[in-house]
C-alpha cells in the first residue's frame, strides 16, 4: 500500500503541516496517521488519500471510526459504496448489518461560530455554541441517511449511525459532568445535585431536562431529535472528540455511543464493546461503560 502522506502543495494546511512533521506534535501526528491508513485506508473510501490533501481532519474521522470498530471486533464490510455511483454511507458493518455515516464538523460561521479561546488567560468554556455545532451536524447526516434509505443504498430494516467528532472544535476536550454529545441530542442540560443545607453533603443527584438551546439570533434549536418522529429511522449516534495527535493509548475507550429509543431499528445495546452507551427511559439518562476512562 503506498504511503499515507504525498509530496506537493496542497490546499489543507494541517496535512501540509502533519506531512513536514515541523514539530514533535506533527511528528506525532503522521506517524498516526500512516497507522491507520496501514490498517484500515482498504476499508473506506478509494478516493480517501487524494480527499486528505484538502481536507485531513475528515478522512482522519473516517479511518480512526474504521479502526476503532474493527478493533472492538465490529465486522466491517469494505467499501461500502455502491460501485456503480460511489454513493452512500462510508461504512457498513456486518453481523449485524449497521451503515454508519461520519462527520467532523467545523466551527461554523455567523454569530454562533466558535471561536478558538485566547492564550494565556482563563475563559469561560462556551456550551451552547459547541452544541449548537454538534446539533446541526445530527440534522445534515440525517437528512443524508433518509435520502440513502430513498434511493435504496441503504436497506430498510438496517441499523443507522451517524458517527460525530469533535476533532477540531475548539474547547473539544474540555466536557463537563454531562458530555455535551447528550446535550446536543437527548434533551438534557446541566447535572442537579441536592445538597443538605446543614451539612454540606450530597444527598441526591439527577440530570437537568432541556430540550432546546437559544441561538444568538434568539431561535430556539431543538436538543432532543430522537423523540422526533422524523428521525426515527436513525438507530444511534457515535461521538468522539479525539485527533489524530490527541488520543488515548486505547483508541475508543473515549467514544459515546447515543441510543435513540424511538428508532425503527434499534442499535444492540453492547455492539460497540470500548468506551460508554447512553440512553433515555422517559425522563431517566441511563448509562453503561464498557471501558476505564481515557487516560
Amino acid at each position: 500500500m503506498e504511503a499515507f502522506f504525498q509530496a506537493g502543495t496542497f490546499p489543507c494546511p494541517i496535512y501540509c503541516r502533519t506531512r513536514d512533521k515541523t514539530d514533535e506534535y506533527n511528528t506525532r501526528g503522521r506517524q498516526f496517521m500512516e497507522f491507520l491508513w496501514r490498517d484500515c485506508g482498504a476499508l473506506g473510501d478509494p478516493d480517501a488519500r487524494q480527499r486528505a490533501t484538502q481536507d485531513m481532519p475528515a478522512v482522519f474521522w473516517e479511518l480512526y471510526l474504521a479502526h476503532v470498530l474493527r478493533a472492538s471486533g465490529v465486522r466491517l464490510q469494505a467499501q461500502a459504496r455502491t460501485v456503480r455511483n460511489k454513493k452512500g454511507p462510508d461504512l457498513l458493518a456486518t453481523s449485524p448489518d449497521v451503515w454508519i455515516e461520519a462527520i467532523l464538523p467545523g466551527p461554523g460561521t455567523g454569530p454562533d461560530r466558535m471561536e478558538y479561546p485566547p492564550m494565556g488567560i482563563a475563559y469561560d468554556v462556551p456550551v451552547v455554541p459547541f452544541i449548537l455545532r454538534l446539533r446541526n451536524a445530527f440534522e445534515t447526516k440525517a437528512n443524508a441517511m433518509r435520502e440513502y434509505i430513498k434511493a435504496g443504498l441503504v436497506q430498510r430494516g438496517h441499523a443507522t449511525v451517524i458517527a460525530i467528532s469533535g476533532a477540531i472544535l475548539p474547547t473539544a476536550l474540555g466536557e463537563g459532568p454531562i458530555p455535551r454529545i447528550l446535550q446536543a441530542i437527548l434533551g438534557v442540560g446541566n447535572l442537579v445535585l441536592d445538597v443538605e443545607r446543614r451539612t454540606g453533603r450530597t444527598v441526591d443527584h439527577s440530570v437537568e431536562h432541556r430540550d432546546a438551546v437559544e441561538k444568538q439570533s434568539g431561535a430556539e434549536v431543538g436538543t432532543y431529535p430522537f423523540r422526533d418522529s422524523a428521525n426515527s429511522h436513525i438507530s444511534a449516534v457515535i461521538y468522539s472528540a479525539s485527533c489524530w495527535v490527541n488520543h488515548p493509548g486505547r483508541p475508543g475507550v473515549e467514544f459515546a455511543v447515543i441510543h435513540n429509543e424511538y428508532a425503527d431499528v434499534r442499535l444492540p445495546h453492547g455492539w460497540l464493546s470500548v468506551g460508554d452507551e447512553y440512553w433515555r427511559e422517559g425522563d431517566v439518562l441511563r448509562s453503561a461503560a464498557h471501558s476505564p476512562s481515557p487516560a
